[in-house]
């Protein structure tokens, strides 16, 4: 039955991604859906694919930027285009995966997939977003005095973008 449900379901998130997408300038958006797909997955079943527990985490991150822009209350469009890095960084720092002080350490990076991950998936994740952890640990400026358009944290969102593809094994 599952199996059935999931093109159904899949295909309803991807109308609200697009949706999404509408609102939202479509580089940023992209990438701000992506990283969505990265960040946190609760609850995993042990049987789902890849793919089904990339859709979830879509479907769930979709929601917390949601919750990221209406808690920032921007004055206008432009301003959110503006401040995409800081919706992105209000995702991550809710979901965990960055501290509120801009630190992203690998003990982080490991609660995440240990609690979030199937085992099955573990090793493969943790191969797929070491690296950017690694590289970019240390380079974010949490401060918006200094770094008001979050534009420190855009590298480390890129690198974990880029990466997503490697996440899943080929069918």
């Amino acid at each position: 039955m599952q199996g059935k449900q999931f093109p159904h379901n899949f295909a309803v998130i991807h109308h609200k991604v697009r949706k999404i997408m509408a609102v939202l300038s479509s580089t940023v958006s992209f990438l701000s859906i992506l990283l969505s797909i990265l960040v946190c997955l609760h609850h995993v079943e042990s049987d789902k694919s890849c793919k089904q527990i990339m859709a979830d985490m879509t479907k769930r991150q979709l929601s917390g930027i949601t919750k990221c822009i209406k808690g920032m209350k921007f004055k206008n469009g432009k301003e959110k285009a503006a401040k995409m890095n800081c919706i992105m960084k209000c995702a991550m720092e809710n979901e965990g995966l960055v501290s509120k002080t801009g630190d992203i350490s690998r003990e982080q990076i490991d609660e995440i997939l240990i609690r979030e991950f199937p085992s099955s998936l573990l090793e493969r994740a943790n191969a797929t977003f070491q690296p950017c952890v690694e590289k970019y640990a240390g380079t974010m400026d949490a401060n918006p005095e200094t770094d008001p358009l979050c534009a420190t944290y855009d590298p480390v969102i890129k690198c974990l973008i880029s990466a997503l593809p490697n996440l899943c094994p080929p069918a």
